[in-house]
């Protein structure tokens, strides 16, 4: 995993532990809300990335050289793994979402 791609996943954890001290109480719903949505919409990119299938051998975990991957063969082969994975990420991200909505309509 690159350390960019570790920083952006953690950064929501970041976020919520500094706005629990920094944050009066009834604002801490808030900021879990503004994280729901980050991470929904870091996901639904992850998705829609996943979902383009030139990628998906590395869904799969194949070793394949990087212009073997891109052959329109190669691509169809793996591609329903990376379909499947990509639809996961895209119902969790709207979940996400949904979660920030409901958040901020109730407080």
């Amino acid at each position: 995993m690159k350390t960019s791609t570790a920083i952006l996943l953690m950064l929501p954890c970041e976020i919520l532990i500094l706005s629990s001290i920094l944050l009066p109480s009834e604002y801490i719903e808030y900021a879990v809300a503004i994280i729901m949505f980050y991470i929904a919409g870091v996901l639904f990119i992850i998705a829609k990335y996943i979902l383009r299938g030139d990628n998906a051998h590395l869904i799969s975990g194949i070793s394949i050289s990087y212009e073997e991957a891109k052959l329109p063969e190669n691509i169809e082969k793996y591609a329903k793994d990376s379909k499947i994975t990509g639809r996961i990420l895209q119902i969790v991200s709207i979940i996400c979402f949904v979660v920030g909505v409901y958040l901020i309509i109730t407080q």
